[in-house]
């Protein structure tokens, strides 16, 4: 088993999310950048239960190259984004709150309102343009590493956050950064229109929880 201290790192970074109630069940991902390959959490695996050889490495085109368990179904997000990004280390998916909240809005994207934004997330959090289905892998990750920019932290609509870094310590604190961020702008803004999942997808995305959801392919 390689990397044995980067995934000791990553299960505590996972705890520490879950105590921050940035993380929600099993929902909240956290990768890596090893070499050329990508060191990932799986899928529906709880972190109390976590264990060091659960992870799963693949490589940058997508190919699971160590590991038995089947990688967070989010992969392509943390992938594409690496693909785009040289410079970026470590990728944290969180679901939170405030940011969740934003997610599910008209916004473009979160306006750059304080010091930390500037220095930490090259100023505006922009959210994706479209909500794309869960069940919809590689859209998924292409829409992410599209819009990363040169920007540390997006959000996906309706879904969630996600934090880029040189390393783990830097993704943590970028998320909360994003999470600290969408707080602020909601607390300076009236009412905002949300923006509903269409019924289909609601449909779909409960269809794949109960019956495919931990057994998609790697």
């Amino acid at each position: 088993m390689r990397y044995e201290q980067q995934r000791a790192e990553i299960i505590e970074v996972c705890l520490r999310m879950r105590q921050m109630e940035f993380f929600l069940g099993t929902w909240g991902n956290v990768s890596v950048r090893v070499g050329g390959h990508i060191l990932l959490t799986p899928s529906k695996v709880d972190y109390d239960v976590m264990r060091p050889e659960d992870l799963v490495v693949i490589d940058t085109q997508g190919n699971r190259v160590e590991g038995e368990r089947t990688a967070t179904s989010e992969k392509e997000v943390h992938r594409q984004i690496y693909v785009a990004r040289a410079d970026v280390g470590a990728i944290i998916h969180a679901h939170t709150k405030k940011a969740m909240a934003v997610s599910a809005t008209a916004l473009r994207e979160v306006p750059c309102l304080v010091e930390e934004m500037s220095q930490l997330l090259g100023g505006a959090i922009p959210l994706a343009g479209r909500y794309v289905p869960a069940e919809q892998h590689v859209e998924l990750g292409g829409e992410a590493g599209k819009v990363i920019g040169q920007k540390s932290g997006i959000i996906l609509r309706n879904h969630g956050p996600v934090a880029c870094g040189r390393d783990l310590r830097e993704a943590a604190l970028v998320a909360q950064v994003i999470e600290k961020s969408c707080d602020i702008y909601l607390s300076l803004c009236g009412p905002l229109a949300a923006r509903e999942i269409p019924g289909a997808f609601v449909e779909s995305e409960r269809y794949r929880f109960v019956h495919t959801y931990g057994h998609e392919q790697t």
